[in-house]
């Protein structure tokens, strides 16, 4: 018997090919997304490894600022000649950094081509953002020191009484309010402070925080970093630039003269308010000529802050070290008699008495301890940044240096 064979109908001869080609168009898609997946994998790897690049950067960066600490330590801190030169490593590390991560800037510069100093090579370096004593600044955690609030207070209150600051402290605040001089000094006091009453005032401390959109409460406590601060009432960002650079965390609850600024006049003429002879001297009531006063001081504190009495002479008599300079280095007086810059000739200047005894309660001298380290790794594509806070006297508890003096107590990396 003869069989009979029947061929597929076009019907299902379309739909095997429809199978086909369905199954051709997933198997692509999921090539493709395998490719983009692997470039994407491949893209992360890179940008990691460039992070850990600069990451290592700014670890080694940290590593030679620390080695120089142990030197200032053991050599500048112990030697009185160098001492009193105001030598400090903070005013040469962070010149010496690029050295050690390009090996020709040495020889450009031994050579006479000098245009490198502070280019970065290609393969990554290393720099010190920040690099400075933390002591010639306001402590504000001296607030959780009940013996300590009088000098703190006076301190803080001097920095806001110079007269250019009075429409600062007549400015209506987010919340409606004013805050006045006192009133901003107690509300920094009050966040740090261990007690729950308001400095000044029967209300509780707590009240305006609670109020606000997303609220908390003061920390009552020790500050870890002075941008905490910017938790506090009334610290905006017209305060954050006036005076963020005056306040600290970490030191004593006396300024380290030292320890200055040089740029910092706000600071010196906060000092010079509060310990002059004559609180009416027409000086200090003229914020122009406080300010004349303080910006022409504040470059010579590194070598005056060795003997408060040339400090109080340089008070008293701003002129003096322009006049000094100029015979040592056998120049015109009017090529080095403008120390501040100001375009008013340093004799020109009036000076202020200041009260020694004042001043030696509000300041102090001797070997710097604490110090703000920021060093940022960058390699070709990627920043890496630790901020660090360096002691001088702590005793560190890293493997393989445990006892050693000198140790980080704060470590930030982002």
């Amino acid at each position: 018997m003869a069989v009979r064979t029947t061929s597929p109908s076009g019907g299902q001869r379309g739909v095997a090919l429809l199978v086909v080609v369905f199954g051709l168009s997933l198997i692509a898609i999921l090539i493709n997304l395998f490719v983009y997946q692997s470039r994407v994998n491949k893209k992360a790897a890179i940008a990691e490894g460039e992070r850990m690049r600069a990451r290592y950067y700014a670890f080694s960066t940290l590593e030679i600022t620390r080695l120089f600490l142990r030197v200032q330590a053991k050599f500048i801190d112990n030697n009185s000649m160098v001492q009193n030169l105001g030598v400090d490593m903070s005013q040469i590390v962070p010149m010496m950094i690029p050295m050690f991560f390009d090996e020709t800037l040495a020889d450009k510069l031994l050579g006479g081509e000098a245009h490198g100093l502070g280019e970065l090579p290609e393969k990554g370096s290393g720099v010190l953002e920040i690099y400075r004593p933390e002591e010639g600044r306001i402590n504000l955690n001296c607030a959780f020191n009940s013996t300590q609030l009088e000098r703190l207070t006076n301190l803080t209150l001097g920095l806001f009484l110079d007269r250019r600051y009075d429409e600062f402290f007549g400015r209506i605040l987010e919340d409606g309010q004013i805050l006045d001089r006192a009133q901003q000094v107690g509300a920094l006091i009050d966040f740090v402070d261990f007690d729950q009453s308001q400095t000044g005032g029967a209300e509780g401390e707590d009240s305006y925080y609670q109020n606000l959109e997303e609220p908390y409460l003061p920390k009552n406590n020790l500050l870890d970093t002075v941008s905490d601060l910017r938790l506090i009432r009334g610290v905006d960002d017209i305060f954050w630039a006036n005076f963020g650079n005056s306040f600290s965390v970490y030191g004593g609850c006396q300024l380290h003269l030292c320890a200055m600024d040089p740029d910092n006049w706000q600071l010196i003429a906060a000092l010079i308010i509060l310990t002059a002879a004559t609180p009416e001297d027409p000086v200090i009531t003229d914020p122009v000529k406080l300010k004349l006063l303080a910006t022409t001081v504040a470059p010579q504190v590194p070598v005056l802050c060795k003997d408060l009495q040339s400090f109080i002479g340089a008070v008293a008599q701003p002129g003096t070290a322009s006049t000094l300079l100029s015979s040592v280095l056998g120049t015109d007086l009017e090529d080095s008699g403008d120390l501040g810059q100001d375009g008013i000739a340093d004799a020109q200047v009036q000076g202020v008495e200041l009260d020694a005894a004042k001043l030696q309660t509000l300041v102090v001298g001797g070997n710097k301890r604490y110090y703000r380290i920021r060093a940022v790794g960058l390699s070709d594509e990627a920043m890496f940044a630790i901020e660090t806070v360096w002691d001088q006297l702590a005793v560190s508890t890293r493997q393989g240096q445990a006892g050693t003096q000198g140790a980080y107590i704060y470590w930030k990396e982002d």
